[in-house]
């Protein structure tokens, strides 16, 4: 009985132990490759919202006290929950932008390349053009000279 005992208490730990590391682990992944921190401040919030209303109700005080102080920690809540938004909202619009700069200087940039690609292939439709025109003429001159030479002989 004693045997089985230890082995159960050992059996406790090394499970403690593994769900330990293991929370460490997740707890050390999600920080390492986490950027955004709205978790962490939501958390926060709720564990400072939390402790003020329990802090409140063991306090001494009368119970109108305590509701208007449970009102006035709600309001202040609210208020630093509004700021954080208002926060984020700007961050949101100030990346959207960007972006949208970001995008608009990329088309510009491409449209001025497709221009010139359209430019460099007007040029060599041109070049070509006379370039078969020259030949035509020559060849037509060569043909001319050639009729004459028979007629001659």
């Amino acid at each position: 009985m004693v045997h089985a005992n230890i082995h159960f208490k050992l059996n406790i730990i090394n499970h403690k132990k593994l769900f330990t590391m293991n929370y460490k682990k997740l707890l050390d992944d999600h920080i390492s490759t986490s950027t955004d921190k709205t978790p962490v401040v939501i958390a926060l919030l709720a564990g400072l919202a939390v402790g003020a209303a329990i802090g409140v109700l063991f306090a001494p005080a009368s119970g109108s006290e305590t509701r208007n102080l449970i009102s006035d920690k709600s309001k202040d809540l609210a208020d630093s929950a509004k700021d954080k938004l208002q926060t984020y909202k700007e961050k949101i619009q100030t990346e959207a932008d960007h972006l949208a700069e970001v995008a608009k200087d990329k088309y510009q940039s491409y449209s001025e390349k497709i221009q010139g690609g359209v430019d460099d292939l007007a040029d060599l439709k041109d070049k070509t053009v006379e370039t078969v025109k020259s030949k035509f003429n020559a060849a037509k001159e060569g043909a001319v000279d050639t009729v004459d030479d028979v007629e001659k002989a």
